[in-house]
């Protein structure tokens, strides 16, 4: 797949439901702040999808069916009319044969080294989650973990499926609900953990008033 790098604009304002990537810093592994950040506005994030899309040579319809979303929100998406959340974005990169650490990637070749600075790592957010990328993208890195923020204000977040085992803990925060099609359903509280094997249909739902701070763990990575 070609560099699917984008440019991105420096700012001191936080467009309103614009994907977020900034450089980030972690005060012990819960409480966060910004350091230096970037703002892809929906018009650019629009436009390097349907860049991608073209070069991959998949019409709309078609990703419209591998990504499981309609072609008026993809449509809405690449015109820049409408800012994709986390889950969707994460559907429509995977149909794409990409996902956020290739999207997202900086021209920075990785380090090998067993330490990562967290002024290094990267993340996206959309109005109601953050993901923060914990690992590089490497090869010698055989699994994906992420610092995941998902706020009381998601009364209900989208099913998700991956192709991947997906494992983690809640740090703090919830309680939450944790949903698996045709498993049922369980509480989870701070101190909690769960596992998820490939293919199945999942959801977390924060049920509190505050956010919930979790690490997660995708083994193999999803890039």
């Amino acid at each position: 797949m070609k560099n699917s790098r984008i440019s991105y604009k420096k700012t001191l304002t936080i467009l309103g439901h614009a994907v977020i990537v900034y450089d980030n810093s972690l005060s012990g592994i819960v409480n966060t702040y910004l350091m230096n950040f970037f703002v892809m506005v929906p018009k650019e994030l629009g436009r390097t999808l349907r860049r991608l899309r073209t070069e991959a040579g998949i019409g709309l319809r078609q990703l419209c069916r591998l990504a499981d979303i309609s072609p008026a929100s993809l449509t809405a998406i690449e015109k820049g009319d409408s800012s994709p959340t986390l889950a969707t974005l994460h559907k429509v990169l995977k149909a794409l044969g990409t996902d956020f650490a290739e999207f997202f990637a900086d021209s920075t070749e990785n380090r090998r080294m067993p330490v990562f600075p967290s002024k290094e790592m990267h993340s996206v957010s959309d109005k109601h989650r953050e993901y923060i990328f914990l690992l590089p993208k490497r090869r010698d890195v055989r699994f994906e973990m992420v610092h995941e923020t998902i706020a009381a204000s998601e009364s209900k977040s989208e099913w998700e499926v991956h192709d991947c085992d997906v494992g983690g803990v809640i740090l703090s925060g919830g309680p939450a609900r944790l949903e698996v099609e045709g498993q049922g359903q369980w509480s989870l509280r701070q101190g909690d953990s769960f596992y998820i094997k490939a293919g199945f249909k999942h959801r977390l739902t924060n049920l509190g008033k505050r956010a919930i701070k979790q690490i997660t763990v995708m083994d193999p990575p999803r890039y």
